[in-house]
Parts: C-alpha cells; structure tokens; sequence
C-alpha cells in the first residue's frame, strides 16, 4: 500500500505492509468461500433442475430469495458485529451458513429450496458490510479503495476457482449413491464451517489489539485513523439514525440495487447461457468461466489503483458500470455464439471493477457504528436488485423462451446505476479528502 506523503515512510509504509500481509489473504479466503456458498446454485442447476424438475421460474425465485433473508437481518447483524466484535460473529456467521448450505445437498422440492436459499441468506447476513467496515478500522482512507479491491478480487478468483471446482464435482455424479449436484454443496459448504472456526484464533478485533504490531505502528494506525474525521469537519459523532436517513447512503444503496439486478442475474445464470450458447460440457462451462474471472481481477486492479491515486470515486464507478452492461446488450444482441459470450464477459470485467471505488465511499464519510450501520443499509438496499435479477430472467425467460428480453432489461438497470453514480460528483459529503475544501464538508 502507498502511503501519503505527509506520513514517516518507514512507519507508515511498514505498518501498512503488516496489515495487507495479516489481513487480506485470510479475508480473502473467507470471501471466496462465501461467494462460492451464494452462487454455487447456478452450477448445481446444470443437473439439479431436470433432476428435480424445477422450472426456470421457480429456480430463479430460489436463487434469488437469498437475498430477502439477506436483506432482512443485514443491518442488525452489522450493529451486533460493532458491538460484539468481528472476530466472534464473523466465525458465527461462516458456521451457520457453512451448515446450511451442506444441507442444500438434501433438497428435493421447490420448498425446501426456497426455505434453505431464504436461511442461508439470513445466516451469512452481515458478512459482507461486516468486512467492508472491518478494512475500515485498519485502513487510512488514501488506501481503503485498494484494500477493498484486494479483499474483492475474491469474487472472480472464486469464479476461477469456483468454475472449475464446481464442474469437477459436477462429474461425480453416481459416486456413492450421490448426485453431481449434492457432491457440489456438500464440498462447498464445509469449508466455511472450518474457517469459520479458525477466525476465533486468527483475526484480532481492532488495531489497538494488534500484539502483532509494535507500539510505534499500533501508536501511527490508532492517530492516523482518529484524526481522519476530524480532518473533514466531522468533529461531532455521527448518529446511527443520521446515517441511516443520510441522502448519500440512500443514493448509493440505489446505485448498486440497479447494478445488482444486473450482475446476480449474470452470476446465477450464467453456466447455463453459457452452456446454451457453446454447447460446452460442464467442466468446459467451468474452463470459461474461470478465464472470464482472470480478466476481471485485472480490472478491479487497475481501477483501484488510479481511482486511489486520483482521489476520484464517482467516475472509477460509473465508467466500469457502463462498460459491464452494455454486455448485456451486446449478449442479446448479438446472433453469432462466441461473440454473444464475449460480450457477457464484459458484464463482470466492469462491474467488479467498480467495487473498490464504490465500497469506499460510505467510509469516507461514516466511522464507527454509523460506518456499521450504513454499510449494511446500502448492502440491505442493494440486494433488493440482487433478488429481482434471478428473478426476472427465470420469469422472462419461460415467457419468451429465451435469455434476450431480459438482459435487454438488465443492461438498462446498469445504465441507470452509472447515471447515477455520476450524480455523486455533486455530494457535499464526498470532496476531495485532501483538499482544504474538506474541512467544509458537512452531511447532506
């Protein structure tokens, strides 16, 4: 991580290169782990769906109802994680979900399906925003955009990993009585019950408890990050109520509610367009997705980086949203297969590669538990997009037999979520951190 200039380089810059060390490859970990347990669903369908006899509706209303039960328990989980600590809910967190999510491998109707997807939501509710404010405690906002893009990269690491595990796993299908899919979240799901108990041991709550800094660096951190809301004319606390009415967070939460319509539509149905499009087998769906995640870790990088370097957010936000769904279009647009695919490889390139940009703003205007607290609430928000995208495409693709009305769609909701983030080049709360116009900004 770069450190500002203002800072002594050797404390700064090794305190920093301590925390990156420590933390992110674990938190890293833990997340691919979590996004493999929430989107596994879409490979088990290769099988599980004719196996079952679902219909596209009904899967996609499964898929998607994981984030009601998300949505509804985010905001109160992240306040319990203020209160209680990281290190003890994140561990109940990963071994609730972890268990639910083997227990998907007995599912057998469509409501049994619907109630597990609506468990392991509520279950792993609170995990991401919880991570989000967690990098927040033991990153200066100069580096928090990287950070987050580092912990991120999880996600298409995990569809590399994910790819190729999950269509592996798709070919024991008959061993032992059990089918490709049940063999799936039975693998998946137990190492989040393992990590989760690993994290009681490994993670430390807060940087004054950091044994594994020295006093000089746990002395930096802890000023560093004291005199940062200071440092923008948020001497006065911040009340969880006042965050969770701010403007800002609202307009964000919306933000990424269109994204998010867009890209969990992509995430769970995706093996099976991709399928349909190539004619691939399954672990040849896998091989696909797993180089359409090399490129997009790249762009999350890339992003990051400048977006950090620049102090510029809205735009490192609203030009990669551009970019990933006018895939969509493209997808549907376009009759020759290979180039459909290739247009939907936009849609994760870029819309991943505004996470680091985005997951940095609430940050940079909310500390402690109102930090807590308007994360959750832009999650809480957001994730409404994220149960209506399975949603929608299953419900349109059964009226029109094929995937192109709805990502037309789709496409249009990113449009709309880039519009906006183009708007946030206007909020108050969002100046330059490093300009004397800083110590004006006041909440909207």
């Amino acid at each position: 991580m770069d450190s500002p200039s203002t800072e002594p380089p050797d404390v700064a810059t090794v305190t920093l290169r301590k925390i990156t060390l420590r933390l992110i490859p674990f938190l890293f970990v833990l997340y691919i782990v979590a996004w493999l347990d929430r989107v596994n669903v879409g490979f088990a369908a290769l099988q599980m769906n004719s196996d079952l006899g679902f219909s596209s509706a009904a899967f996609g209303f499964g898929s998607g109802v994981f984030f009601l039960g998300y949505c509804l328990f985010e905001v109160p989980s992240n306040l319990l994680l203020h209160r209680v600590g990281a290190r003890r809910w994140i561990a109940r967190i990963m071994v609730s979900w972890g268990a639910i999510s083997v227990a998907m491998m007995f599912v057998q109707t469509t409501l049994t399906f619907y109630v597990l997807r609506f468990l392991l939501g509520a279950a792993e509710a609170g995990f991401f925003p919880g991570m989000i404010y967690y990098l927040s405690l033991w990153y200066p906002e100069a580096q928090r955009a990287r950070a987050i893009a580092a912990f991120m990269t999880a996600v298409p690491v995990s569809g590399v990993i994910g790819g190729l595990l999950s269509g592996a796993l798709l070919e024991l299908h008959g061993t032992f009585g059990l089918a490709g899919w049940q063999w799936l979240f039975l693998v998946e799901g137990v190492p989040a019950v393992l990590l989760g108990v690993i994290v009681l041991v490994y993670l430390t709550d807060r940087p004054e408890a950091a044994h594994w800094l020295s006093v000089a660096e746990r002395h930096w951190l802890v000023s560093k990050l004291a005199t940062e809301p200071n440092a923008c004319g948020l001497g006065q606390p911040i009340g969880i109520l006042t965050a969770l009415s701010n403007p800002t967070v609202w307009q964000l939460g919306i933000i990424f509610l269109f994204a998010a319509v867009g890209f969990y539509g992509y995430s769970f149905w995706a093996p099976l367009i991709i399928k349909s499009l190539t004619g691939s087998s399954d672990l040849g769906v896998g091989v696909i997705l797993g180089a359409i995640s090399a490129v997009t870790m790249a762009s999350m990088a890339l992003n990051s980086i400048h977006s950090d370097r620049t102090d510029e957010r809205p735009l490192h936000v609203a030009v990669p949203l551009l970019i990933a769904y006018a895939g969509f279009f493209g997808c549907a647009l376009l009759p020759e297969p290979r180039l459909a695919v290739l247009s939907l490889a936009l849609v994760p390139v870029g819309h991943c590669a505004a996470y680091g940009p985005f997951w940095s703003i609430p940050t940079r205007f909310l500390t402690g538990p109102a930090a807590a607290a308007g994360i959750a609430l832009v999650v809480t928000i957001a994730n409404m997009g994220a149960f209506l995208g399975p949603t929608l495409i299953g419900a349109l693709k059964d009226r029109f037999g094929t995937h192109g009305p709805a990502f037309m769609l789709l496409g249009a909701c990113g449009i709309v979520a880039a519009l906006l983030s183009l708007r946030l080049r206007h909020a108050g709360v969002l100046s330059n951190t490093r300009s004397p116009a800083c110590t004006t900004m006041a909440l909207e």
